[in-house]
């Protein structure tokens, strides 16, 4: 069954900005910790990797949460900003402009603003070539690109009175809590 959108279910095409820059990071730093726990493992060191496991865990989430979970997701309705511990659902009636500044800001009809962490503004050549041609920071040709396609989504959205809701991330830091307390219980085990 499909939508008058086209979309099956009824649902509405969303689309996701990320900075992918961070991602990378993250990889690697996951590959990194893959190569320590796979050397305890080869070489049959289980109370090293008994150890390691939960603080090489902890370490993984929280480049996770910080890294790679900050996010904009957003349809023809709302716009849904994940931040570090925070999640804000906007009704695009209720936002009266997008910015990009270091990340793409929402101003509210309310005088408040959001500020997305996980979509930073494009850089584009980088500071050395960027330099020479005179184009760094707002001057960029891509740096407002993620702001106008916003802005211009919340130009035709519909009016609609849903509200502005912020909330708690609760699983990823549910989940970050059960991986320190993993820890603080491995440290004691492992120093007492």
């Amino acid at each position: 069954m499909t939508s008058p959108t086209g979309q099956p279910n009824g649902r509405q095409r969303q689309y996701v900005l990320r900075d992918t820059g961070s991602a990378v990071v993250f990889w690697v730093a996951v590959a990194v910790f893959g190569l320590l726990l796979g050397d305890n493992i080869a070489r049959g060191d289980w109370a090293t990797l008994g150890f390691t496991l939960p603080l090489v865990l902890l370490g993984a989430w929280l480049l996770w949460f910080v890294l790679v979970h900050p996010h904009v997701r957003y349809d023809s309705n709302r716009v849904m900003v994940v931040n570090i511990g925070r999640v804000h659902e906007l009704p695009w009636s209720r936002v009266t402009a997008v910015r990009q500044r270091l990340g793409v800001v929402f101003e509210m009809d309310d005088g408040s603003t959001v500020t997305a962490a996980g979509a930073s503004a494009p850089r584009g050549m980088g500071t050395i070539v960027g330099g020479i041609t005179g184009k760094l920071g707002e001057n960029a040709v891509h740096f407002n690109r993620n702001a106008l396609s916003l802005d211009a989504m919340r130009a035709s959205a519909a009016p609609t009175p849903a509200p502005v809701v912020s909330r708690w991330d609760r699983i990823p830091l549910l989940v970050g809590a059960a991986l320190v307390v993993a820890a603080i219980v491995d440290l004691v085990i492992a120093f007492a």
